[in-house]
């Protein structure tokens, strides 16, 4: 009689439950040889590597190793060049080694020292096919940095995020964006980040600022959001905290096209959505998300007129969903259908029926 066994399906799904425990892999990798792939698959699907560091050496021996069967489950890579480290050309000739992990399609780098252009160049080699890029580098203009970002031919979504970099002058204009780009996340937009805007792609549809500072910002960001148009679909505005007596206002009437909208105010005291919302012009808008603090002993007038801005049926036919966001703990709670029934009776609220 056969000995019964489990579905490949129902086994890769039970072993990526533990994907987030290695020593449970570990274990389940030493039971049979056809458990063996699965765990392997999910051990060194994410990897971080520290460039000059102890464990490097040991790594790439495993990696050149003849009888290496791990180096197509590695689909993650994050590399932090250890600090002190001298990206020589032997860390240059690790990085290439790495160029046979071909399965790579998400590159996080980190490194707060300006990294020479020969390693920048061996790690665009290397991973010259990934689809996802974090960068948090340091360069000496931006204009490298986004030369860097430029060298992954088939990038899909990259967070630009230079750290410490200066303006310098404007990228050159044979420097292009990869064609296939689908999500920008920007970590400011207090230098060139302009050059997105002016340079966009048609595939792009997914746009993320951060640290945007209500009264030194907006202008810029408003400029940048008449560029992109009705291009995006999905967008994220992040506010960064700055004092003063304020509305926050933008300019949302040119992105006609959008699907989702989230407005994070939680680094603001005591800034209510509204005004950022009056311009909405999208007819097929369908997510509204609001972070905000906990205070919510907003003016009454604020209340109604989001419930009404929100509950057109003729502005926003589409909208089903508007949700508030606030971080515990709070002594209080607060029941936002009580302040905008028309959302309520129409269903679009969502989430608790008290933030806490």
């Amino acid at each position: 009689m056969p000995v019964p066994s489990t579905p490949p399906e129902m086994l890769d799904l039970i072993i990526k439950h533990y994907s987030d425990d290695p020593k449970t892999l570990f274990s389940c990798s030493l039971v049979s040889k056809s458990w063996l792939q699965s765990t392997r698959y999910q051990l060194f699907g994410d990897i971080v590597l520290h460039l000059g560091g102890s464990h490097e050496a040991r790594f790439l021996a495993l990696l050149g190793h003849p009888l290496c069967t791990f180096s197509t489950s590695v689909r993650k890579i994050w590399v932090l060049p250890t600090q002190g480290t001298d990206l020589s050309k032997q860390v240059n000739d690790n990085i290439a080694q790495l160029g046979q992990l071909t399965s790579v399609r998400t590159l996080r780098i980190h490194r707060q020292k300006i990294i020479p252009p020969q390693t920048l160049a061996a790690l665009a080699t290397a991973f010259k096919y990934i689809t996802t890029l974090v960068m948090m580098l340091r360069f000496p203009v931006l204009s490298d940095a986004i030369q860097f970002m430029c060298s992954f031919p088939v990038l899909e979504e990259v967070h630009f995020e230079p750290v410490r970099t200066q303006s310098g002058d404007f990228p050159s204009a044979d420097i292009t964006m990869p064609p296939q780009l689908r999500s920008l996340h920007l970590d400011t937009i207090r230098s060139h980040e302009r050059w997105f805007a002016d340079n966009r792609v048609a595939s792009l549809s997914t746009l993320s600022i951060a640290n945007i500072r209500p009264l030194d910002d907006v202008a810029r960001l408003d400029e940048m959001l008449e560029i992109f148009n009705a291009n995006i679909r999905h967008l994220t505005l992040r506010f960064a905290s700055q004092k003063g007596d304020f509305d926050v206002r933008v300019n949302l009437g040119h992105n006609t096209q959008l699907r989702y909208v989230e407005i994070d105010f939680s680094k603001l005291t005591r800034r209510h959505v509204f005004h950022a919302l009056t311009s909405v012009r999208s007819s097929h808008l369908e997510t509204i998300v609001w972070r905000t603090r906990r205070a919510f002993n907003f003016p009454a007038e604020l209340w109604s007129g989001l419930d009404i801005l929100l509950a057109d049926r003729d502005a926003l036919p589409m909208l089903t969903k508007f949700v508030i966001m606030a971080p515990p703990p709070s002594k209080a709670t607060f029941n936002p259908r009580v302040h905008m029934p028309n959302c309520d009776a129409l269903g679009i609220l969502s989430g608790e029926e008290e933030i806490p």
